[in-house]
């Protein structure tokens, strides 16, 4: 009797440690299990992150863009005897452009640019309209997110304005079409992927209405005492404003 029983608590103990064991490796698996699926959750996160990165690194347009804006249209400009200028003052207007860009390299793109610019003091009124091709120069930061950018272009520009006097009912219409220079500066920023913004100050420039005779160069060896320079800002225009850049 007393062996019997002597090996039914031994039976006892062993079965005690077993189940003791099993418990153990059981909980072990358990936390074995919480930690790789927390491991794979950082890995998914940093995984998700670096894809973002990766993908924000081209949001600015690097192969090609359109881009559409508008803003205040300042003038500076040297008038004739009662123009539109001269009556009215060197008025604020407003200026809507669109511009197209081919990057030949993220930092250098050929395109077009159109303006069209506006003023008025009713009845009087002016506007341009000018284009041009341009030559983009800009530098990226910040993973490709950012940039400054400087724009040069040569191109067509044709002004038009119609003065009222007291005495007239239809006005005075003056047009001429002259060779315009443009300059641009411009901070551009993402939105989305395939579009950004873009802080805008251009530059548009001719010597036309304190040229009379809208000429470009004097004739037949005349020197009329005016320089005819493409360079000399007899009227000028400050574009300040703000356009929405799409492309990839």
């Amino acid at each position: 009797t007393i062996i019997f029983a002597n090996k039914t608590r031994l039976m006892q103990i062993i079965t005690t440690q077993k189940e003791g064991n099993n418990l153990f490796t059981h909980s072990d698996l358990t936390m074995n299990n919480q930690c790789i699926k927390r491991l794979h959750l950082i890995f998914v996160i940093l995984s998700s992150l670096i894809a973002i990165n990766l993908h924000a690194q081209d949001y600015l347009p690097q192969n090609y863009s359109l881009i559409f804006g508008g803003g205040l249209a300042l003038s500076a400009v040297e008038g004739n005897k009662n123009d539109f200028f001269s009556k009215n003052g060197d008025r604020p207007g407003y200026a809507l452009m669109a511009e197209g860009r081919y990057y030949v390299t993220p930092n250098l793109a050929l395109g077009a640019q159109y303006d069209y610019l506006r003023a008025a003091h009713l009845p009087d009124k002016m506007h341009v309209h000018y284009i041009g091709p341009t030559v983009t120069l800009r530098t990226l930061w910040d993973n490709g997110n950012k940039s400054v950018c400087f724009a040069l272009g040569i191109g067509y520009m044709d002004y038009r304005e119609r003065v009222y006097q007291s005495d007239m009912d239809h006005g005075h219409l003056y047009q001429k079409s002259y060779c315009g220079i443009s300059f641009g500066l411009g901070y551009e920023f993402s939105i989305t992927k395939k579009m950004s913004g873009v802080l805008r100050l251009d530059m548009l420039t001719a010597d036309w209405v304190a040229n009379p005779d809208a000429r470009l160069f004097n004739t037949d060896d005349y020197d009329d005492g005016i320089d005819h320079s493409w360079f000399k800002n007899n009227i000028t225009f400050f574009n300040l404003g703000f356009a929405l850049q799409f492309g990839r």
